[in-house]
């Protein structure tokens, strides 16, 4: 068999603990695993999918230390290292794929590409950093950004940037952000669809939480019968003069694949008022459970929401826009679930996990054969 007939063997490393990254990194590697030979290394004390835990390829004993001063004595500890160069002595990969942003990951890249002469790819889920991300994760991903052979991305917009940035267009992979259907796993069948907005990720200031809450006043004030369901993780002291109204319920923390999903059954309309984005992973869990998004024009995030197909899609920053978008669906049941329905269909025929892992090895495969 020649190498190109095989199999390759992918290394997968993954230094997230929970959240957004590390389920896109879990749904991607399952179907990875039945297209190649597949090693992930993660961390000791990441969330994974309960069956990652008895899994011998899935690697869970990496800790990346606590604290600024702990992650960089566990990255110049002598053991770090030790165990690197073991798991690829061993699995023996022919190239290495990073799937989420860490500060380790500078000098990840020159272990892997300059000591061991393998190819690297990346994955940038924000081409685009985030308002409020800290300095030291900003100087990180910048030094890191040019170091890998080829790079994911989950949005044109976001090819377009990197391109702007002087990286070839061809080491450039676009995939789209994949379906979060897991979470309906736990559906609980006692809940019921509520008048109930939701708004669910970390609570950040670029997701635009103030403006949604800003706009809330004067929506649940005529909309007696309708609540806002504010659920994630985050700060949540800037807006706390909002949060005193009837209306408004909250779940100021990481919520569980259940509460997810109890979240998401209990919600009938899903509010996205993002001032910045590269793209949302909360618009394919909308969508598996057949919740109407409306969401803003930045980022990538047109590439999911066409509005009045999969959902309404309005500017930025605008409490009115907003405000019209809900007047709209609140009124209009039948709206309400065509575009539910209509998201539904295109996570499932456009955003298959099985699909997006095919064209991830087809892109390994341009690398290791550049490499031979």
């Amino acid at each position: 068999m020649t190498d190109m007939a095989r199999q390759p063997r992918i290394l997968i490393v993954c230094l997230t603990r929970r959240g957004g990254l590390l389920h896109f990194n879990d749904c991607l590697t399952q179907e990875l695993r039945k297209i190649c030979q597949l090693k992930v290394i993660s961390l000791a004390n990441a969330e994974h999918f309960e069956q990652y835990r008895f899994d011998p390829d899935i690697d869970l004993t990496l800790d990346t230390g606590r604290g600024a001063k702990g992650t960089l004595l566990n990255l110049l500890n002598r053991k770090t290292w030790q165990f690197f160069s073991q798991t690829i002595d061993s699995f023996k990969p022919d190239i290495v794929h990073i799937t989420s942003a860490q500060e380790w990951n500078p000098v990840l890249g020159v272990y892997f590409r300059t000591i061991k002469k393998l190819p690297l790819i990346y994955t940038l889920h924000d081409v685009i950093p985030h308002q409020g991300m800290p300095i030291y994760s900003r100087i990180t991903e910048r030094i890191f950004r040019h170091q890998p052979d080829g790079y994911v991305v989950l949005t044109e917009k976001g090819k377009e940037v990197l391109i702007s940035e002087g990286i070839q267009a061809d080491t450039i992979l676009v995939v789209p952000h994949g379906t979060y259907d897991f979470f309906t796993d736990s559906i609980n069948p006692s809940l019921k669809s509520q008048l109930e907005i939701l708004f669910f990720g970390r609570i950040e200031p670029y997701k635009g939480i103030e403006i949604l809450l800003k706009t809330a006043q004067n929506t649940l004030n005529r909309h007696p019968n309708w609540t806002l369901h504010i659920a994630g993780g985050g700060n949540l002291e800037p807006y706390r003069k909002y949060l005193d109204h009837p209306q408004i319920r909250v779940s100021n923390f990481f919520l569980s694949n259940e509460e997810v999903a109890a979240a998401m059954q209990t919600a009938s309309i899903v509010v996205l008022p993002y001032l910045s984005a590269t793209q949302s992973g909360v618009i394919p869990i909308a969508f598996s459970f057949r919740k109407p998004v409306i969401a803003t024009n930045v980022g990538g995030i047109p590439d999911m929401i066409r509005n009045l197909e999969t959902g309404l899609l309005i500017p930025p920053g605008s409490i009115s826009a907003l405000d019209y978008a809900l007047e709209k669906l609140i009124g209009d049941p039948a709206l309400r679930r065509q575009l539910g329905e209509n998201g539904w269909k295109y996570q499932k025929e456009e955003l298959g996990w099985a699909s997006i892992a095919r064209r991830h090895v087809a892109f390994y495969r341009k690398f290791i054969r550049e490499n031979a």
